[in-house]
This record gives structure tokens, C-alpha cells and sequence, in this order.
């Protein structure tokens, strides 16, 4: 008999839970798999938001790669300007993927650290280097005169495409592995694209503050004094007015 009672309350219970869940606000509550007396269940997902609770902004549909509703200022509200915004992130995220090794590779090799590295810029017949090498036509004008022409060049080709996906992921050339046969594959490399983009701009953005505390030094060079005294050599060393 207590075993029949406790069977019954079982299947009570299951058949009040999706009420209970149901009448809830919490957003959880569609994304839990709910038991029924049925052999069958059902599977909900819950679509990942930066702020847990907060409503997802119309114009962001979560169609984006690395769309997770992130728009606190209103920025995208006007759809060209939406574009606009991801081309840009886009294309920063890419530069800044290139950057942060940049700077990461040069310092570990001991050869130097990226603040130092362009200080022959400031000097009268300065001649640039790379890894220690000099580098052909290194003057500062010439590399400026070059790279405008150079920068340029791509910005009004890339310019000439209409079709905004096509602006962002030309593909062909710039696709020598062929990765974008594969429709499926594509949508998942782009989301990784622009997850470690957004990692390498706040590095980046880490790597600047982290000059500006301390003139001079590279961020391995912080890293490494850091952890020989992290009680003492970190951020409330900065913050916190001696």
C-alpha cells in the first residue's frame, strides 16, 4: 500500500510540475526537459543571452554569428547602421587576431617589446626593423606611403561588393582550404571567428592600459611581475594611490 501511495504522488507530481514551471516568469523554465507520464519527452532549448532575464532586442534576432542580444545603447536599431556595426567588429576582430600575436611572438623571442618597437619612428632617419631584421624601404614615409596605397587599394575593392556577406566572408582566395564548402561547418567557424576576435580586442585593449600603467614594458614583461609578486604588483597597485 505505501508503495502505491508513493507511486501515486509520483505521477501527481509529474503531472502538476509543467503547470507549476509553466505559470513561472522564469525564463528557465522553458529549458528544462519536463517528465510526463508519457513514454515520450520533450526537448527545450534556451538561446544563450549576454544578461540572463533581460529582453532580447528586436533586431537581434540571434541570426548573426556571436548574436547573443548584446545591445545596451541601442546602437543597431537602425538596420544599416546594424550591418554596418557587425562589418566593422568583424573587421577589427580580424585585426586584432593578427595584432595580438604580433605582439606576443616578438617579446617571447626576446626581441624586444612592441612599445619599443616603434620608437625609430620618432627618430630623424630612423630605419625600421622586423625581428631584428631591417626592413627593405624602411623609412617612416615610405611605409606610410605604402601602406595608405596599399590600405586603400583593399578598402575600395572590398567597397564594390554589394552583397553585405559576401563584404565579410569573401571566400575564394581568402579561403584557400575550401572550409566554406561546408555550409554547416561555415556557421560554426564563424561564430568561433568572432568569439576569438572579441578575446583578442579586450587583450589588445589589456596590452594598451597595461603600457599606460607602466611606460615602457611589454605585457609578457607585466605578466612576469606579476606573478613573482601578485600580493603586490597588480591592479590595485595602480589604482590605489600610494
Amino acid at each position: 500500500m505505501a508503495a502505491n501511495a508513493l507511486m501515486s504522488c509520483g505521477m501527481a507530481a509529474a503531472a502538476v510540475r509543467p503547470s507549476v514551471l509553466s505559470s513561472s516568469k522564469s525564463r528557465f523554465a522553458a529549458s528544462i526537459p519536463m517528465a510526463t507520464s508519457g513514454a515520450t519527452t520533450s526537448r527545450y532549448t534556451m538561446s544563450a543571452e549576454w544578461m540572463p532575464g533581460e529582453p532580447r532586442p528586436p533586431y537581434l534576432d540571434g541570426s548573426a554569428p556571436g548574436d547573443f542580444g548584446f545591445d545596451p545603447l541601442g546602437l543597431g536599431e537602425v538596420p544599416a547602421n546594424l550591418e554596418r556595426y557587425k562589418e566593422s567588429e568583424l573587421i577589427h576582430c580580424r585585426w586584432a587576431m593578427l595584432s595580438v600575436p604580433g605582439i606576443l611572438v616578438p617579446e617571447a623571442l626576446g626581441l624586444g617589446n612592441w612599445v619599443k618597437a616603434q620608437e625609430w619612428a620618432a627618430l630623424p632617419g630612423g630605419q625600421a626593423t622586423y625581428l631584428g631584421n631591417p626592413v627593405p624601404w624602411g623609412t617612416l614615409p615610405t611605409i606610410l606611403a605604402i601602406e595608405f596605397l596599399a590600405i586603400a587599394f583593399v578598402e575600395h575593392q572590398r567597397s564594390m561588393e554589394k552583397d553585405p556577406e559576401k563584404k565579410k566572408y569573401p571566400g575564394g582566395a581568402f579561403d584557400p582550404l575550401g572550409y566554406s564548402k561546408d555550409p554547416k561547418k561555415l556557421q560554426e567557424l564563424k561564430v568561433k571567428e568572432i568569439k576569438n576576435g572579441r578575446l583578442a580586442l579586450l587583450a589588445f585593449v589589456g596590452f594598451c592600459i597595461q603600457q599606460t600603467a607602466y611606460p615602457g614594458t611589454g605585457p609578457l614583461e607585466n605578466l612576469a611581475t606579476h606573478l613573482a609578486d601578485p600580493w603586490h604588483n597588480n591592479i590595485g597597485d595602480v589604482l590605489i594611490p600610494k
